[in-house]
């Protein structure tokens, strides 16, 4: 897993230590010494805590006590935004490269120009 640790006494961050879940956590923070760290697991819907200390672990908490119809909304929403955040150009010309590559320069003029093969 992968763990944040955050120090009590100087605010130094360790960010993405590789540890396993059985590992003990470190405690000896290299910037000032003291044996203050304090670990924090960042995770994503996998992560199971049932104190939250940090925002993303709200947010996932959060999210899996959402309904699944609720989820597949939030998801369906997004996927709708995606495709908004599309080139407007993207709308025009299906042709695959292959197409585009066997047609004349008449027809390639064409393609661009109206989007039609």
């Amino acid at each position: 897993m992968l763990y944040d640790y955050i120090c009590n006494e100087c605010d130094h961050r360790i960010i993405d230590y590789y540890q396993s879940i059985h590992d003990d956590a470190i405690t000896l923070c290299p910037k000032c010494g003291q044996h203050s760290l304090q670990r924090c697991i960042t995770g994503g819907l996998g992560s199971f805590m049932k104190d939250v200390k940090t925002i993303g672990q709200l947010a996932d908490k959060n999210y899996s006590n959402l309904g699944h119809y609720k989820r597949s909304e939030i998801e369906q929403k997004h996927k709708e935004n995606i495709k908004q955040q599309q080139s407007p150009l993207s709308q025009f010309g299906k042709a695959s490269k292959t197409q585009i590559n066997k047609m004349t320069q008449e027809q390639k003029h064409k393609y661009i120009i109206t989007g039609d093969t």
